[in-house]
Order: structure tokens, then sequence, then C-alpha cells
């Protein structure tokens, strides 16, 4: 079973707050960059390997329970698949976005088929191997930790 964790941190680009997710101790904006590597060797043309920034905590965790797939449309694709990150040279949702399809089951969450989509390259990073198994009760237990502490501090 994978392990799960949820953060908020400060964008690296902007004075805003993003939201961080780490998968059995790493980030997995690093798990995606290291598979895109692979890809941007074979087609130089591709710029933005790993350059992404996690979805708003106000949208994830405040307002709405993203992760639980309680969310605004601007963030669901087709098939089921929920933005994870955004690309951090953009600012406009949807732009290039990386998603993954979330499915409840009685005691699991599984994290899967991930996609980029982007429209601002000719082509999306592919991730056919890339998946995620996590106890649910861990899953729901990390989304209302960061809920409890971190979020409450920082819009109440």
């Amino acid at each position: 079973m994978d392990v799960i964790q949820f953060g908020v941190t400060n964008s690296t680009i902007e004075d805003y707050l993003t939201t961080i997710i780490f998968i059995n101790g790493f980030d997995l904006k690093d798990i995606l960059a290291d598979l895109e590597i692979d890809q941007a060797k074979c087609d130089l043309s591709r710029k933005f390997v790993g350059a992404y920034e996690g979805i708003s905590p106000f949208i994830a965790f405040h307002m709405h329970k993203h992760f639980l797939k309680d969310t605004i449309k601007e963030y669901t694709y087709l098939d089921n698949r929920y933005t994870l990150f955004e690309c951090e040279h953009s600012g406009i949702t949807g732009e290039h976005t990386v998603a993954c399809q979330i499915n409840f089951k009685e005691d699991i969450v599984e994290w899967s088929n991930f996609k980029s989509f982007s429209s601002i390259l000719k082509d999306s990073f592919d991730y056919p191997d890339l998946k995620f198994h996590f106890d649910r009760s861990q899953y729901e237990k990390a989304i209302k930790e960061l809920v409890n502490t971190e979020i409450k501090s920082f819009y109440t």
C-alpha cells in the first residue's frame, strides 16, 4: 500500500499558495519529472519537464473536497480525471495540467490513468504504468489532518 501526505507551500513564481502531494515520502512532481525526462530525451522540443505547481489549497481543501472527487468543473476531465498539477509557467486553469483518475473502493483509493493535458504543447507526456493504491482510512485522514491544521490557519 502506498502512503499519501498533502501539504501547502508558497508558489515558486507568484505570491499565492499551492498544494503539494507526497507519495511514499517523495514529492509527486519529482516522480512525474523522472518519467518525463526519459520521454523528453526522445523529443528535444519538450521544454516543460516537471514544471508543475499544485492546485490552489482553497479549491482542493477549503471550499471543496477535490481529492474526494467533489470539486469544480474546471478541475475535472473526461474519464473521471482530477487535476493534480498545473504548469507553473501558465497560471491559466487547464492550460497544461496533469490529472489522474481517482477511484474509491471499499477500503482502497486508487490513483491511475495519469494524463498530461496541454494546449501549449503539441503533445502530452505519457505515464502508462503509474498507479498508486492508498489505504482509504489513511487517505481520508491525510486530507482531514491538512484541513484541520494548515487550511484552517490560512483561511480563518
